[in-house]
């Protein structure tokens, strides 16, 4: 009878103590975000580069830029992009441009007049283009290809190589 009641009182011991344990690890996890690896992987459009989209999708259309891309937009990002006829592309990001920590995104180009709409992203550099799939083109010509990052709102001229 004595045991039962040594063992009571142990599972009760480790009740108050497993509870006190539970609450610090509830105050530190409450600190923090939840969802806070998925906010920073997927970056919303700003209201501007919308605008900026809905702009320059009403312009005339522009032809599918078949063929490969190379682009400098500052001297550490280096951007290459690869589009065949049907509109699929691959657009490798090397943050950088003198290392091996290069990713890339693949899908497909809708163009909706100067601008294209990507869909079915896949990749580990999804975050260079918006959930939407907006891209905007500013200017285009047979050699180069002008598009405004998303985010920096920043002209990357793409050279054709």
């Amino acid at each position: 009878m004595i045991r039962f009641f040594q063992f009571l009182i142990a599972i009760a011991l480790l009740g108050i103590v497993g509870y006190f344990v539970m609450q610090i690890e509830f105050e530190a996890e409450s600190e923090q975000p939840k969802y806070q690896f998925l906010i920073a992987k997927y970056r919303p459009e700003s209201e501007e580069y919308r605008n900026l989209y809905l702009h320059y999708s009403s312009l005339e259309s522009i032809p599918m830029p078949v063929g490969s891309w190379e682009a400098f937009s500052s001297p550490s990002r280096h951007f290459i992009l690869k589009i065949n006829e049907g509109g699929g592309f691959v657009l490798a990001v090397n943050p950088n441009a003198n290392d091996d920590s290069e990713a890339a995104v693949t899908g497909i180009l809708n163009i909706t007049g100067q601008a294209f709409k990507a869909h079915h992203l896949a990749g580990s550099a999804k975050k260079i283009i918006p959930k939407s799939g907006h891209i905007v083109v500013k200017q285009y010509s047979p050699k180069e290809i002008q598009v405004i990052h998303p985010q920096s709102l920043e002209v990357i001229i793409f050279s054709k190589i």
